[in-house]
């Protein structure tokens, strides 16, 4: 390795910190009203932290799809071709935020729940942060990624998530509400959800990853195709959380995790649902 690819190497790691440095003064201004954020963190506020965190790691892992597509031979339009999807990963991020805020938990302000030290909140907004994240690395990555089809995956990414919390209400519906479990700040209900949607995440990624690697699909069979996965996607992931429950968690039901708070219980499960969706994702689907 010469020197030249350390300088390569340089600038696009202060490309990112500059992305990440330009979401977090975003971050403070749509939080400002309520509270500052450097001072929430510094007191120890954890559901702040976990909202900063999330959308950290989020565009890093959006990053990694930009670096991993196919590269210019001019330095300088390959810089700006990465500042783009970076500046495009970025309104991902806060975009997400909003859909977490008016549909995923359309019920409360997460800002003003944040401030009072919601943890469960700023769990599912980890979760949803860290899932747009994986959902932009597999959208751009690759020699077919687009902005257009950034943004259409995205929204599918978006749209998807809120059905399958929808869907996971209603399976729980008669034994504990999901979503109002979250809002009490039920811990084990926040760190069910995440894990959940990051789970769901990696396995919309390796659809959209095969997709983009399909050499002659119109849009309306990769309309197709990503539907199916995202369908197949929510029945598998119910039915190994039936072979966690039954194999792995095996002294208590996920029902019972969240309506008895059993936070480590509900982090094994959350753990082992993730695992299991990486398998899935990378090597099945």
């Amino acid at each position: 390795m010469n020197i030249e690819q350390y300088l390569f190497y340089i600038a696009y790691t202060l490309l990112y910190l500059v992305l990440a440095i330009l979401m977090k003064t975003i971050l403070n201004f749509r939080s400002g009203k309520l509270y500052k954020a450097d001072e929430q963190i510094a007191g120890g506020n954890m559901a702040v932290g976990f909202r900063r965190s999330g959308a950290q790691l989020g565009l890093a892992i959006a990053m990694i799809g930009v670096l991993s597509g196919s590269s210019n031979s001019d330095f300088v339009n390959d810089l700006v071709t990465t500042a783009s999807y970076g500046l495009l990963a970025v309104g991902f991020m806060l975009v997400s935020l909003l859909v977490t805020d008016r549909a995923v938990l359309p019920s409360v302000n997460n800002t003003e729940e944040l401030k009072d030290g919601n943890l469960a909140i700023g769990l599912v907004e980890f979760g949803t942060l860290v899932m747009t994240g994986i959902i932009a690395y597999a959208s751009i990555k690759g020699d077919d990624g687009g902005f257009i089809s950034s943004l259409i995956y995205f929204v599918a990414g978006q749209v998807t998530v809120v059905l399958l919390v929808i869907a996971y209400e209603k399976v729980f519906a008669r034994k504990v509400n999901l979503v109002q479990s979250v809002v009490d700040n039920n811990l084990s209900a926040g760190i069910y959800l995440s894990g959940k949607i990051i789970a769901y995440g990696l396995i919309l990624q390796s659809a959209i990853v095969s997709q983009s690697n399909s050499a002659s699909s119109s849009l309306s069979e990769q309309t197709i195709e990503f539907a199916t996965a995202a369908f197949v996607g929510m029945i598998m992931l119910y039915l190994f959380e039936l072979l966690i429950d039954r194999f792995i968690v095996t002294a208590t039901k996920a029902s019972d995790i969240i309506k008895n708070d059993q936070q480590v219980a509900a982090l094994q499960l959350s753990l082992a649902k993730i695992g299991m969706a990486l398998i899935l994702g990378m090597a099945i689907l």
